[in-house]
């Protein structure tokens, strides 16, 4: 966490200790750049000498491997998927129904119409594409979009398009509306990318200019802010 806290845009541990500094503005990463980033650390944290092991984790790892044969997952996939945030829901005719989304897998047929309970859906917030269910001794199966025209999308793009879907007047789950909703987006996405970068740049150079300022009349009347939007409501997924 010493390392993340260096990073632009760092909220820091507490309000006392992120003080006047304006995380919002001086944000630098997206979420998903910042995935990349924190898996590279992690990286490079277990290849460095740590200080009471007198080596790198790798290497403590690699001599005790041996004794901890039993502990290692035997299925990494169905390990990962353990950790994914999980909602109940009743196997259905056409599939399993998760944010107004439909899901099938063959594997489902058998437990249509069952009246024992429903089955323990999990998802990865970042690609809804697919689902993972559990079914009868903890087996796991993975259903995707019944409705294979949907393209791969996150939990909060896909409120961000069905937002706007009901701000244009379109009541009810329609998937090929969601689907076009969803492109249009990209397309906007992928045409702001450059002014963005170019943003960022421009932000830096006056950032550097600021620096060779010393007229102490540029911080007149400045106070902390606190940017946190409380308005908005925290859904599950985001807490996890």
């Amino acid at each position: 966490m010493g390392a993340v806290h260096l990073l632009p845009g760092t909220t820091q541990s507490s309000v006392a200790a992120k003080g006047g500094y304006d995380a919002e503005a001086m944000a630098a990463m997206t979420l998903r750049e910042f995935d990349r980033w924190f898996a590279l650390e992690i990286c490079r944290y277990n290849n460095s000498i740590h200080s009471s092991l007198g080596c790198t984790p790798v290497a403590k790892w690699e001599a005790l491997a041996g004794e901890m044969s039993g502990d290692i997952p035997f299925d990494m996939e169905a390990f990962r998927v353990s950790f994914l945030p999980s909602e109940l829901r009743q196997v259905r005719r056409d599939g399993i129904h998760l944010f107004d989304l439909r899901y099938w897998s063959d594997a489902l047929a058998g437990y249509v119409g069952r009246r024992d309970g429903k089955v323990v859906v999990r998802y990865d917030p970042r690609d809804l594409s697919a689902v993972w269910v559990e079914l009868d001794g903890g087996r796991c199966v993975e259903a995707r979009y019944r409705n294979l025209e949907i393209p791969p999308v996150s939990l909060w793009e896909y409120r961000e398009a069905m937002q706007k879907a009901r701000a244009m007047g379109k009541v009810g789950t329609n998937e090929l509306v969601l689907a076009e909703l969803i492109r249009q987006q990209r397309q906007i996405e992928g045409k702001s990318r450059a002014l963005t970068k170019a943003e960022r740049r421009s932000r830096e150079r006056n950032s550097s200019m600021k620096g060779l300022v010393t007229d102490d009349r540029v911080s007149e009347g400045l106070r902390p802010v606190d940017t946190g939007d409380t308005s908005r409501p925290m859904f599950k997924v985001e807490r996890w």
